[in-house]
């Protein structure tokens, strides 16, 4: 039963990161390697790379390490080697006194059991994740990551919540709506929304699906931190230009700076 479940979650997740991650326009196959007897026969062996490896491998690096560390925390929970609930969750005394220290890394990286929920979270981090590491670059995409997992754990340690994973995806979408705020998207459903609203409706859909309330919350605390961010890397540096070009943004620009369209 535990390889089912097993299998199962790492079918979703091949699934949800191959749809996102695969286009059109630039798909790539997975490469086969072919060994064929040029004498004294037609035998022909081929090698075809696994379609796990082949659908991490279309991932952008900095995403590619986020999907990683979630399928690792629900693989592990799945197997029925420790109790999620009980060693993965915030726990600042236990962080701090039995020195488990991975309680802040394993909070924003479980999403919990393979559901809809799960693979939905996993299909929108893949997709935006992807977008915003393009525009912005690795480098500035794990920065502002790791700046976010540093924030989230802060203000869900201050309001007892146990986990800040959705939180965490929540951000990468908020901060990838910021490069092309008033871009225009098709939600769930076929409805259009503007770019920015993206965040928003995901809150909304969130609360539909879980009949609560309370479920907003790592997805409101999400949209809070990616704003900090938003607000003093972007907003503030624009709004106190240098004393010698007042009329100037500052010469070094924020990488998540938001772009105009068609750029």
């Amino acid at each position: 039963l535990i390889h089912m479940k097993i299998s199962v979650c790492v079918l979703i997740a091949v699934s949800a990161a191959s749809a996102a991650s695969a286009r059109p326009s630039r798909r790539v196959f997975p490469r086969t390697r072919r060994w064929v007897r040029l004498r004294g026969g037609a035998e022909e062996e081929e090698e075809k790379k696994n379609p796990v490896t082949a659908a991490l491998e279309r991932l952008s690096p900095g995403v590619r390490v986020h999907v990683l560390g979630v399928a690792a925390c629900t693989l592990l929970a799945m197997s029925g080697a420790v109790d999620p609930d009980a060693t993965f969750g915030l726990d600042n005394v236990r962080t701090l006194a039995r020195f488990q220290v991975w309680r802040p890394l394993t909070a924003a990286l479980y999403l919990g059991t393979p559901s809809m929920s799960w693979a939905t979270s996993i299909y929108l981090l893949v997709t935006y994740g992807q977008e915003l590491e393009s525009a912005v670059g690795t480098t500035a995409y794990l920065k502002f990551v790791v700046l976010q997992i540093v924030l989230l754990f802060v203000t869900a340690s201050a309001i007892g919540l146990p986990s800040f994973a959705h939180g965490l995806v929540t951000a990468v979408i908020y901060a990838c709506s910021r490069l092309e705020p008033f871009g225009d998207i098709v939600f769930q459903f076929g409805i259009k929304l503007k770019y920015w609203m993206l965040p928003y409706g995901l809150v909304v859909v969130e609360m539909l699906q879980k009949q609560s309330a309370l479920a907003a919350i790592p997805h409101v605390l999400g949209i809070l931190c990616a704003h900090f961010h938003h607000f003093f890397a972007v907003v503030w540096p624009n709004l106190n230009p240098p004393t010698d070009a007042p009329l100037q943004p500052r010469a070094k620009a924020s990488p998540l700076a938001p772009r105009k369209l068609g750029d």
